[in-house]
């Protein structure tokens, strides 16, 4: 809109030749068109449900775009809300009989979904291109994507999963006594960020990336450059870290 501005006030300009006011005219009225057009596929959608805190769930499916889900202020809510930049792309978010809500996007244009939940919900995030974060959530946590990064962070979960195909994996958050925790990424790098107190055994496999295991001072059943098995404290929970071309950092918060 300024540069429009800035082509009709050299078009008004009286020491411009006809020919040339006329050509700025044109480009100033495109711009507005173009800008017009913009502004009016961009979309907002907002839908919220209410779910019981014991049994709540979610489910996204997105083609292209951000998924960022995060405990929220309620413990009975799924709030979300959603941008969207093509009005050719479709967002259907329903509540099944069961309460399980299910957000679902088609067509090929990019939606960024933020979603607010109880902190107890089990998660189940799907995407093909762009992010997923996930914050403070204590339910299950499943998330895969092929082009692009996970990230979680403040998690307190039983059991994660997450696989990125091209992109790479982290983890920030507690490790629960017989909890599960599997980061993957094909050509990515591997982050997890565990408590100093954390109890699991270890098993991190890297075939060309390498791995640092940090300040962990593991008891090691098997150790090569590739392959690590190992266990800290008791071995109570487990760790499954996986890359076939990036790196595995594991780090020890204090």
């Amino acid at each position: 809109m300024v540069t429009a501005m800035l082509l009709t006030n050299a078009w008004s300009s009286p020491k411009l030749p006809r020919s040339v006011a006329k050509l700025f005219s044109a480009l100033a009225m495109g711009l507005v068109i173009t800008a017009a057009a913009h502004s009016a596929s961009a979309q907002t959608f907002n839908r919220t449900f209410s779910v019981a805190p014991e049994t709540s769930e979610l489910e996204v499916v997105n083609q292209m775009g951000t998924i960022k889900v995060t405990a929220g202020s309620s413990a009975a809510r799924i709030v979300i809300n959603a941008k969207q930049l093509d009005a050719n792309t479709k967002i259907d978010a329903a509540q099944h009989a069961q309460g399980k809500v299910k957000v679902e996007v088609t067509g090929l244009g990019a939606v960024d979904l933020e979603v607010a939940v109880p902190a107890s919900s089990n998660i189940d995030l799907l995407a093909y291109k762009g992010s997923i974060t996930v914050t403070n959530v204590a339910g299950t946590v499943r998330a895969r994507i092929t082009d692009g990064n996970i990230q979680f962070t403040g998690l307190r979960s039983p059991r994660v999963e997450a696989h990125s195909t091209k992109g790479n994996v982290s983890f920030s958050g507690e490790v629960l006594p017989s909890g599960s925790y599997t980061l993957k990424s094909y050509s990515g790098r591997v982050d997890a960020t565990l408590p100093a107190n954390s109890d699991f055994k270890l098993s991190a496999a890297s075939y060309r990336g390498g791995m640092d295991l940090g300040g962990f001072q593991m008891k090691f059943e098997k150790q090569t450059d590739q392959l690590v098995e190992a266990s800290y404290g008791a071995g109570r929970a487990s760790v499954h870290l996986w890359t076939q071309e990036g790196s595995i950092h594991l780090h020890r918060k204090p």
